[in-house]
């Protein structure tokens, strides 16, 4: 799908949180998300699960949707768990400055310590 800016994304059809039973992680500015690592059609990615509206979504740029060879609208064979690596928070972080961030912090996300500058 694509979203606000041209974001390209899937939706997650689970609370994370609930499901995984952990807080987000603080992102860049008042954003949060889970930290993730995965595959998309078989392409190894890391990234994060985000939310925003009450829905949960995993961003998929350009680049992993060639390399999955799948085009905006087509269905993925997603594969994901959840990770605390800082690889994936660096691209978590990258990636969340182009999506928009709600008017409020979570009071209960976890800062990691790259995120503690």
């Amino acid at each position: 799908m694509e979203g606000h800016k041209g974001v390209t994304f899937v939706l997650v059809p689970f609370d994370p949180e609930e499901h995984w039973s952990q807080k987000p992680v603080q992102l860049a500015g008042r954003r949060h998300g889970w930290l993730i690592a995965g595959t998309a059609n078989g392409v190894r990615f890391e990234g994060y699960i985000g939310e925003r509206w009450n829905r949960f979504f995993i961003m998929i740029d350009g680049a992993l949707r060639d390399m999955a060879k799948v085009r905006l609208g087509e269905m993925l064979d997603m594969r994901i768990e959840p990770t605390s690596g800082p690889m994936a928070f660096a691209q978590a972080y990258a990636q969340s400055k182009v999506t928009t961030q709600p008017k409020k912090a979570r009071a209960d996300v976890i800062r990691l310590k790259a995120d503690r500058s």
